[in-house]
């Protein structure tokens, strides 16, 4: 009887403490593709995504600043920041079970969360931020973000993509 106790805590503890995937095993290994993806790839990539999602999207009402022209990947992740701001992030949440924090160091100067890397005060119905413009690593977290996303990632695979990814940055800069 004891041994069955035991088993059925095993089990239990099993079932309910392990984040509950979503993804196909076909997605899964997908989802490793997508890591390893140079800047460049992910930007063409997502930029076939997008604009199959949204194939009639006039991007000039959008009326982005010049900065966000610079490379491809750039404007794919403001645009992505347009359509999917909810992805990325909310304003004044820092909760990581909610939100997709930023593993550059922009939290120093009051960015909450990725959302605001791309929106002054992380509002997507206010101005653009430049830093997301500036920063490899904002840029390539919403291109994961997007393209795991649409494979039918969680939330919490999204964040374990990102801490896997961002593992030395995250020691580095965020482990207080």
């Amino acid at each position: 009887m004891k041994a069955f106790k035991s088993i059925a805590v095993l089990i239990s503890f099993l079932l309910f403490s392990s984040p509950v995937f979503a993804m196909s095993k076909a997605a899964e290994g997908r989802f490793k593709v997508i890591m390893n993806m140079s800047l460049e790839e992910l930007g063409q990539t997502s930029a076939k995504l997008l604009n199959a999602s949204y194939p009639d999207t006039d991007w000039s009402s959008y009326n982005f600043p010049d900065y966000v022209y610079g490379d491809q990947a750039t404007e794919v992740a403001y645009r992505v920041a347009v359509k999917h701001p909810s992805l990325l992030g909310v304003a004044n949440v820092q909760d990581d079970e909610v939100v997709i924090p930023c593993y550059c160091t922009c939290d120093t100067f009051g960015h909450d969360n990725l959302l605001y890397c791309f929106y002054k005060n992380g509002e997507p119905e206010g101005d653009f931020d430049k830093h997301g413009a500036q920063c490899g690593v904002c840029i390539r977290q919403v291109l994961f973000a997007y393209l795991w996303d649409d494979l039918g990632a969680t939330h919490t695979e999204i964040m374990a993509g990102m801490k896997e990814e961002f593992a030395e940055l995250i020691e580095k800069y965020h482990n207080n």
